[in-house]
């Protein structure tokens, strides 16, 4: 008998982007990992997101679109819920029908757990769970906002998030298991409204005096993004060396909080005290642009490549002295680990996730502080003279991860 594991995710790679990666290395370590597991039946993981046009095949992995309703920027998630939930099971229903030959009336029957990624996809979860009441629904937390306060165009508007609130709140307290991708992630969803970013005097002044409950979630668990090992790995002689210059390499689209211009400026300021560096960007974005009309303006050396596959980007970490991403709103940037894993350390800002694998002795190492070029250009000098070894308090190897994550899930 077929045992289905079906992943909704709005993260995965396409024939023209390869965005999502992270998604794609989890997808690939799970089913390797449940075909390692002996029990009765088979079991099969299926992939859905919301999209038009027909199915895809990325990388051996079948990714199945449906069609769903959103308004831009995302505004009222919840308000086509009935319409998405109603497209996402005509459409599970088709694919278990015509792969697994059986009967609609049955077919739900088979689904064991349904993951799903980012806050607003919990009611696809839930809408399997009426048909099925034995499939585990598991939502998949990524940002350090779960309840969307810091996205948005109306994320300061009170009234807006008086009507959000609760309604995020619901989804939460009906999902069987909740997963993490870091220790801060989760205490910021506990925390909900006032994290870190929002304190709480800052949440009261906004939500103007409004009492608000933190969702009880029933069971949780941390997944870190892992690596997939067999293609992020060291490698002897990893680059040729050219005399007297230090390459410092960012991978991440350019939006507002992934605050390459820090790293640029932080660049700049040890190019004027007479440091020899090179910059290498992988991306895209809204402040591309900007960057580019920046270190045109002061002379930087940089070099900025597309998106590249994830395939061909463990020759570029090989190629860098040093990683920098200086985002200051990330859960666990699984860029930081592939770096790592290539044999490339990496400098990431305080309070992003990443403290769940940095011992507590190097961290004055390896985080500068949010948007701050001084102290990232401290962070980067400091390095360049004396190359400290990074060490992580636990291996990220997916596959180990994952193997113990369906340990825990999967019965």
């Amino acid at each position: 008998m077929e045992r289905i594991y079906i992943v909704v995710t709005p993260f995965f790679p396409t024939p023209t982007s390869w965005r999502g990666p992270f998604c794609y290395d989890f997808v690939k370590a799970l089913a390797h990992q449940l075909e390692l597991r002996v029990g009765v039946g088979e079991w099969r993981v299926l992939v859905f997101k919301e999209g038009d046009g027909s199915d895809d095949e990325i990388g051996g992995v079948k990714v199945h679109p449906f069609k769903a309703l959103r308004l831009p920027s995302n505004i009222f998630p919840f308000l086509f819920k009935r319409h998405n939930q109603k497209s996402f099971l005509k459409k599970v229903e088709t694919v278990i029908c015509s792969t697994f030959n059986l009967q609609p009336s049955v077919c739900f029957d088979a689904i064991e757990v349904c993951h799903a990624h980012t806050a607003n996809y919990g009611i696809y979860p839930l809408a399997l769970k009426k048909f099925n009441s034995k499939c585990k629904a598991l939502l998949h937390h990524h940002d350090p906002q779960s309840f969307g306060l810091n996205t948005g165009i109306f994320r300061h508007c009170w009234f807006y998030n008086l009507i959000q609130f609760p309604i995020l709140r619901r989804v939460f307290e009906k999902i069987d298991c909740h997963a993490f991708i870091s220790e801060m992630v989760k205490k910021s969803f506990l925390m909900a409204p006032y994290t870190s970013w929002t304190d709480y005097e800052g949440y009261k002044k906004q939500m103007r005096g409004l009492p608000y409950r933190p969702a009880k979630i029933k069971d949780s668990i941390i997944l870190h993004n892992g690596v997939d090992k067999s293609v992020f790995r060291e490698v002897e002689g990893r680059r040729p060396k050219v005399e007297g210059q230090f390459v410092i390499g960012c991978v991440g689209n350019f939006l507002d909080w992934k605050d390459q211009m820090t790293l640029i400026r932080a660049v700049a300021k040890l190019k004027d005290e007479g440091r020899r560096l090179r910059l290498r960007f992988v991306g895209s974005g809204p402040y591309l642009e900007e960057c580019k009309r920046y270190v045109s303006a002061h002379d930087i050396d940089a070099e900025f490549l597309t998106e590249m596959r994830h395939e061909q980007l463990p020759d570029f970490y090989r190629s860098l002295d040093l990683f920098v991403l200086p985002s200051y709103f990330e859960g666990f940037g699984c860029v930081f680990t592939e770096a790592h894993s290539s044999g490339v350390p990496f400098i990431t800002c305080e309070g992003q996730g990443t403290e769940d694998i940095i011992p507590l002795c190097e961290r004055h190492l390896w985080f500068a502080k949010p948007s701050d070029e001084v102290d990232l250009a401290n962070k980067i000098e400091f390095y360049m003279d004396n190359r400290p070894t990074q060490h992580l308090t636990e291996d990220q190897d997916i596959n180990k991860l994952v193997g113990n994550f369906v340990e825990g899930i999967v019965k």
